[in-house]
């Protein structure tokens, strides 16, 4: 019932953050955080996994992405990381 009703706000929700960029996220790898804390593709994302993310989960989650490496033209760079916790998922 909960993946029934928020799903499709989910997904007008994410269509309209992309189309608030330039080329709509086109070739960038965005990843959500699920209620279990594990990461999925933004197209990926449902209700049912968006519930009780919990308090911390947003810190985890930048830190987990901050620490991985890009390798581009066999050199290792650091990833540039944006997060957004604005919490109040679990009240």
């Amino acid at each position: 019932a909960a993946d029934a009703y928020l799903t499709p706000i989910i997904t007008q929700y994410i269509a309209s953050f992309k189309a608030g960029f330039d080329e709509g996220f086109h070739n960038i790898k965005t990843l959500f955080m699920q209620s279990d804390g594990g990461l999925t593709p933004m197209e990926n994302f449902r209700g049912s996994r968006a519930i009780l993310s919990g308090p911390a989960g947003g810190v985890v989650g930048y830190a987990s992405t901050a620490f991985e490496k890009e390798i581009t033209n066999d050199k290792i760079k650091p990833k540039a990381v944006i997060g957004l916790d604005m919490g109040g998922t679990s009240s």
